[in-house]
This record gives structure tokens, C-alpha cells and sequence, in this order.
């Protein structure tokens, strides 16, 4: 780094390390650095292009600062006088959210790598570690998704990073609201809520992400705590231990497409990381504005459910709905996420409507070839033993199988109350 990178690099810091829209704070912070102020007359003129471009930007990384100090006329002019050099000191960070909103969020005040560490209640030097970003922290596993045949890397974090993560989650993400479209991994919401705006409508649009966690990039992840006012080294702290990068001998066990590899080898949200549902919410935010905008122009409703996204209202709605698909196909690009193209659905009300295993033309219920297929498994069990219908190997068979019928109950108790009696009858000896 030559020396004026050097100095740069310190001031962009000290700069940085507070909010950006009070000029008198700028030059404060500025001020021991720069030392005598009638030499640095080129900083008052910084501070105010500063104020302008990131009042009511996110929070500026120092790399960013950097650029606009090295780009300015008046530094450069002084630099080349002998009056930019920077002096030696330390700025303490302050807190700095975003405008609006992230103003109001309960977050917790973390401003250096020390308070992180006793807020995630771990010693400093385990912070550290998992910072590092080493595979170790990782168990890795292949899913084979049933119907395309595509394989699904499960990430789960290893004991202590898991601990860390839910920490992340209770104190720092549940602080921080989702869209309101947003249904899928929030307290107090359930399926129901996702597809209640939907039932009895004329027209239900689906549509479905690919490769929904993984596209999620450490920069996206990274610009949620720089919103909710975090210096850049506790933010970026938080987004390595969030994030992961799969390594390359996992990835070799398969014969991936090039694009796909290149999202697990890239730091992503890891599907199996507690924080990840919370994340990839927050991180699609704008996308749910964009969409429930469009939506409200056309008349329709709008919600999402992780990476299952529903649309639907009347008749006029139904009159467009080919030009409709196009405009959320160009909005969900340009957001940076892939629609499954191969599972978007236009389903009329003469039609079956369903989503995410509801048929919904005139209330939520269970599709009837998913429950008489349960039903027929339950039934094979109790004439064959349960060994005989596990055929996908799953390691707690009478778990997966309660979970099936806790699912229907949910939806129809009565449905559920009949397929009970049928496992109660199974012999799992």
C-alpha cells in the first residue's frame, strides 16, 4: 500500500466510523486526524459531497470513502502541497442506521468486535475463529430434489457457530421487520397466512425461485447490517458468521451445472443455518416492495413464502396475466434472483388451484392424491411393516411420518383424525 493509500485508508475510517449526514460530526472526527484545519481547507468541501451522496444512503463501507477522498480535486491538490498527510489516531465507532425506518429498529448497540463477542455471549478468540471463515465449521450433505433430479447442498453449522448463529437471530434479526408480503419463517405465521388472500379467487399466478438461499450473496447480507447502523468490522463480522463458502471437495462430489457451482463456491446464505430463513427475507425486501407494487396496480393480492411466491385477484386481473408474468420475470432479474420458469403456473378458477400442497378454488385444503397417497403408505405400513414404504431411508421413519400427519391436522383435523387411527395400527417392532 503506498503511503497515501495509507493515509487515505485512515481518514475514510475515522470518516465512517459515525453517521453522515451532520457536518459538524464529520469535521470532528476528522479534525485529529487532519490536525490544523486552515491547512485542510479541502475537507469542509468533502464533508458536504459526503453529506449529499450518503445522508440517506446505506452506511459507506471505508473502501467507498476511500474512493470519493482519492477522486476529490481538493485533496488531491493538497496531497501534492504536503498538506494531506493524516496523523496518527483512533476514532471509537458510533452506531449510523440508515434513514427511516432502520431508525426504529430495537437493534442491539454493537459498535467493535469486543461488544460483539459479549453480545453473542462467545469468547473473543472463538469469534475470531469463526470468523475466519475455515470449511470446518460446516457439515455438508446432498438432498436429491425428488421431482427434476437436481441435487440440494445442506450446509449445518457445527455446535458452537450454530449457538452463535441463533444468538445473531434472537437478538439481532428479529429486530429487524420483514415485508409485510413476507409469510414464511416469522413468528406468529403460518401456510395459512401465505395462501389465505388467495382462496376462491379467479385467477392464482405461482411463481417459484431457483436456487433461492444460494443466491443470496455476503453483499446483500452484508448491506442488512450496514443498514441497521453497524461500523463496517462488526457488520462484516456478522455476515462471515452467516455466510459460507462451500468448499471445493464437496462441490467435486457432484456433476454440478457451472452457474450452480459458482453460487456454492461464492459466500452465500447456507441452507441449514438457523439465520438464513431471517436473512433471505430481509434480503428480498425490496423485491417484495417491487412486487406488491405491481401487484396493487393490476388489483392482486401478494404474498411470499420463502422461495414460493403467489399472485391472484378477478377478472381483469385475469385479462392481463401473460404481460403480468412477463413484468415479475423482469423484476425478480433485475432483484438478482432466477425464476424455475418450469414451475410457474397461470391456474384459472375452472382449473385446480394450488400451492405449496393446498388445493385453494374454495378454501384451504389437503390436494386429495397427497392424502390418499399418505394413506396408502400408512396403510402398506401396518400390512407389510413401515421398512417396506421408507424407501427414501429416512433415519427416524415414525418422526417424518408424524410430521405428515401433524401437517394435515393442521389444515383438516378431521382428515388427520382418520389417518392417526391408521398409524397407531403400525408395528414398529
Amino acid at each position: 500500500m503506498s503511503s497515501q493509500a495509507h493515509h487515505i485508508r485512515r481518514l475514510a475510517k475515522a470518516l465512517t466510523a459515525g453517521p453522515m449526514g451532520d457536518h459538524v460530526a464529520l469535521m470532528e472526527r476528522a479534525r485529529p486526524l487532519v490536525g490544523d484545519l486552515r491547512k485542510a481547507r479541502w475537507l469542509a468541501s468533502l464533508v458536504e459531497k459526503l453529506i449529499v451522496e450518503f445522508d440517506q444512503a446505506l452506511r459507506p463501507t471505508a473502501r467507498q470513502i476511500a474512493e470519493r477522498i482519492r477522486a476529490h480535486d481538493g485533496y488531491v491538490k493538497a496531497w501534492a502541497a504536503g498538506h494531506g498527510r493524516i496523523s496518527i489516531g483512533q476514532i471509537a465507532p458510533q452506531m449510523a442506521p440508515a434513514a427511516g425506518a432502520p431508525r426504529t429498529w430495537e437493534t442491539p448497540e454493537i459498535t467493535t468486535l469486543g461488544d460483539l463477542a459479549d453480545t453473542l455471549r462467545l469468547h473473543p478468540d472463538d469469534l475470531g475463529w469463526m470468523i475466519s471463515r475455515t470449511p470446518e465449521h460446516y457439515r455438508h450433505a446432498w438432498r436429491t430434489k425428488p421431482k427434476s433430479g437436481r441435487f440440494r447442498l445442506i450446509e449445518s453449522p457445527k455446535v458452537l457457530l450454530k449457538f452463535a448463529q441463533r444468538q445473531v437471530l434472537r437478538k439481532i434479526l428479529h429486530a429487524i421487520p420483514p415485508h409485510e408480503a413476507a409469510r414464511g419463517f416469522r413468528t406468529g405465521f403460518s401456510i395459512r397466512d401465505f395462501v389465505g388472500p388467495h382462496v376462491a379467487k379467479t385467477l392464482l399466478v405461482r411463481f417459484d425461485l431457483e436456487d433461492f438461499f444460494p443466491s443470496i450473496t455476503a453483499a446483500r447480507v452484508m448491506s442488512i447490517f450496514l443498514t441497521a447502523g453497524y461500523p463496517e468490522s462488526v457488520a462484516r463480522a456478522l455476515t462471515r458468521l452467516t455466510t459460507h463458502t462451500a468448499p471445493a471437495s464437496v462441490l467435486d462430489e457432484k456433476e454440478l451445472a457451472w452457474p450452480e457451482r459458482r453460487r456454492l463456491a461464492t459466500p452465500h446464505l447456507p441452507q441449514g443455518a438457523p439465520t438464513s430463513a431471517a436473512l433471505a427475507n430481509l434480503s428480498a425486501f425490496r423485491l417484495d416492495c417491487r412486487l406488491a407494487g405491481l401487484a396493487k396496480a393490476v388489483g392482486a393480492d401478494y404474498t411470499r413464502y420463502a422461495d414460493d411466491l403467489l399472485f391472484s385477484s378477478g377478472t381483469g386481473f385475469a385479462r392481463q396475466a401473460r404481460r403480468f408474468e412477463v413484468a415479475v420475470g423482469a423484476i425478480l432479474l433485475e432483484e438478482g434472483f432466477r425464476p424455475n420458469h418450469h414451475k410457474t403456473r397461470i391456474l384459472r378458477k375452472g382449473h385446480k388451484q394450488h400451492a405449496a400442497g393446498l388445493v385453494l378454488n374454495e378454501k384451504p385444503n389437503i390436494d386429495r392424491r397427497e392424502f390418499d397417497r399418505l394413506k396408502a403408505i400408512l396403510t402398506n405400513c401396518v400390512r407389510h411393516g413401515p421398512a417396506s414404504q421408507n424407501r427414501e431411508n429416512h433415519p427416524e421413519f415414525a418422526a417424518h411420518l408424524k410430521g405428515k400427519l401433524a401437517w394435515v391436522g393442521f389444515i383438516h383435523p378431521g382428515k388427520a383424525a382418520k389417518l392417526r387411527a391408521i398409524f397407531e395400527r403400525i408395528d414398529w417392532a
